[in-house]
């Protein structure tokens, strides 16, 4: 039954190994034009902050902005019938600007639409001069051009002069008429008011922008209990009502004073603002900008603790109790230090020629025998000496590894292990004017065992790196009890004193903490820290005076030496997770590791049954 068992689970591991592809080191994603050119790099593509590395040479415009909005995950439409190569050589710039740059390139321009929608259009451009002339007869001009459906208020007054060359026709109205001090208000279907600023503030526009990705700070904190470690977030206490969002206080700066108003509903999560429109599609751009989906960051830790124990044991051991000699009753006689028969005042305690005595017997002088008693005896048989060559190699691995998602710039923690609890002693005074002693859970109680992570993770915009703030604890229990009393990792301690005493056991607790930031590439691993510590000793184990005889004395002497070396490392891997491909990525890896373990394991059983294989 057993081999038929060990064959299925053989079959079901090969099975998923096939299921599982291996994963390799995957290149920076790079965009080719149809004959393979590389020409577009991007560390982080799907990041809506990403850098861009391009080269390219009479590229049709129209699949360099497809390319741009697949790297940058953005939305952004092409006016038809828009025919242009362009030819640019750039270098890590973000993505926005070179679009912008490319398509002034081909005589476009990058409009942005509500939504956060960016259209590349190619608009009529003015080529024309005018001197001393009526404003409200330049914006008549350039609606002609444009074909824009203007409408000019009654208090657009004043002369101007213009001479304009090849310029987008928006950016000369807009320069024209600011000239003046008036503005241009785009209401809905495209159409442009051009009227004084004053006129503006009578035209205030509600609007509630729904919040997607961006929410307050979260009433849970993550911690970590440590007296190197200081959470800062304790001492900033907030007002009544108040709520922890800073991007409140850059949308207010923005606000028209004594004009507008915003405002957050907390249940929703939704912006109420009212004030000119201007400062409505502003206040919307700038939420466009910043409610973007985040980043999440899969960070793995390697605690690794190894010892390495090395014993020599050499010489003539005698034992744990050392040499030893004993006087006691054996069978075998001697006249130490008796003389019988020699009229000695021995023969008055054992025998005499008079019957004299208590153990003499027979009534004839001479004729004294020796009865069935031991008077004395000298005993080597505990006498024992061992030699000793012994060469002791002792190695040992304790490795934890946690595993935590968190959110870009958001802080989270894992803690793998149990809460201990404790009891202290208080002495109080009793009623009769005794002291009493009495039991308490500790100030201190329960002691967390275990391993804990604490980590605050930074994608760096544009970019696969990480920073990271990264506090790895391991605590455990080093006490030596072990009685009931006094469990393991707990040590006893006598209590009071007088008539009053007792005992209470208190855990031993070590501890190894680590804080630091760090910046790391994704996917790669970093050593947070270690410690290496190295002890030595020896021990000589001599019989007196005989062990201090040169050359000699070897006989007689033991000499143990001990060196012990401890090696604490703190490894960490941060994975950036933009997309469901790399949530994928991330589950294989994992299933990968676990397959790997799960061999391992089928290995050593199969080792243990049939024996190592060479």
């Amino acid at each position: 039954m057993q081999p038929s068992r060990i064959g299925f689970v053989w079959a079901f591991a090969a099975l998923l190994s096939l299921a599982i592809p291996a994963q390799e080191a995957a290149a920076p994603p790079v965009a080719k034009d149809p004959q393979g050119k590389d020409d577009i790099r991007s560390e982080a593509e799907g990041d809506r902050s990403s850098r861009l590395t391009l080269k390219l040479k009479d590229r049709d415009l129209r699949d360099v902005v497809n390319s741009i909005k697949r790297k940058a995950n953005a939305n952004i439409i092409m006016d038809p019938g828009i025919e242009a190569a362009v030819t640019i050589d750039l270098q890590d710039v973000p993505w926005r600007h070179a679009l912008s740059l490319i398509a002034e390139q081909a005589g476009c321009v990058v409009t942005e639409a509500q939504g956060g929608v960016l259209k590349v259009e190619k608009p009529p451009r003015v080529y024309f001069a005018f001197e001393n002339t009526d404003i409200q007869k330049v914006i008549d001009t350039i609606g002609k051009i444009s074909g824009a459906n203007i409408i000019v208020a009654p208090e657009v007054k004043g002369t101007i002069t213009v001479r304009l060359k090849n310029i987008p026709w928006r950016d000369a109205l807009d320069a024209a008429v600011k000239t003046l001090g008036f503005v241009v208000v785009e209401e809905e279907r495209g159409i442009l008011r051009v009227v004084p600023p004053s006129n503006i503030e009578q035209d205030l526009e509600a609007a509630a922008i729904q919040l997607r990705f961006v929410r307050p700070s979260s009433m849970l904190v993550p911690f970590i209990a440590s007296q190197y470690v200081r959470d800062l977030r304790d001492m900033q206490p907030q007002q009544q009502g108040q709520v922890p969002f800073t991007l409140l206080g850059t949308l207010r700066s923005m606000i028209t004073p004594e004009v507008g108003r915003l405002e957050y509903v907390k249940e929703t999560n939704v912006i109420m603002v009212k004030d000119t429109r201007p400062v409505v599609e502003s206040v919307k751009r700038t939420i466009a900008m910043i409610d973007i989906e985040p980043a999440q960051i899969q960070l793995d830790v390697r605690f690794v603790t190894t010892s390495n124990e090395d014993v020599l044991d050499y010489g003539i051991s005698p034992g744990g109790n050392g040499w030893s000699a004993s006087l006691g009753l054996g069978q075998i006689p001697t006249s130490l230090p008796f003389d019988l028969g020699t009229g000695g005042w021995d023969d008055r305690i054992i025998a005499s020629d008079g019957r004299s005595g208590p153990n003499a017997e027979g009534g004839n002088a001479g004729l004294t025998t020796i009865p069935n008693v031991v008077f004395g005896a000298l005993n080597f048989q505990q006498v024992t000496a061992t030699m000793r060559l012994l060469k002791k190699d002792s190695r040992s691995e304790i490795m934890q590894s946690p595993s935590v998602t968190a959110l870009d710039h958001e802080t989270a923690t894992i803690f793998v292990g149990e809460a201990v609890r404790y009891a202290q002693a208080r002495v109080e005074q009793g009623q009769a004017g005794g002291l009493l002693l009495a039991l308490e859970e500790g100030d201190e109680s329960p002691v967390n065992v275990g391993f804990q992570l604490l980590a605050t993770p930074h994608v760096v915009p544009g970019t696969d790196k990480v920073i990271m703030q990264v506090v790895p604890q391991r605590t455990s229990l080093t006490g030596t009890g072990t009685s009931s009393t006094a469990p393991a990792g707990f040590d006893v301690f006598s209590v009071g004193g007088g008539g009053q005493t007792g005992q209470i056991a208190l855990p031993r607790v070590a501890s190894s903490t680590l804080a630091t930031t760090v910046l790391l590439p994704s996917g790669y691993t970093a050593v947070l820290g270690g410690l290496k510590s190295k002890s030595e000793s020896e021990t000589v184990t001599q019989l007196p005076l005989l062990g201090d005889i040169p050359l000699l004395g070897y006989l007689f002497k033991n000499r143990t030496k001990q060196q012990t070396t401890s090696t604490l490392l703190v490894f960490i891997t941060p994975q950036v997770i933009r997309s469901v491909e790399d949530v994928d990525a991330s589950v294989q890896r994992a299933l990968q590791e676990r397959m790997q373990d799960h061999r391992a394991g089928m290995a050593q059983q199969r080792d243990a049954i049939f024996g190592r294989s060479n």
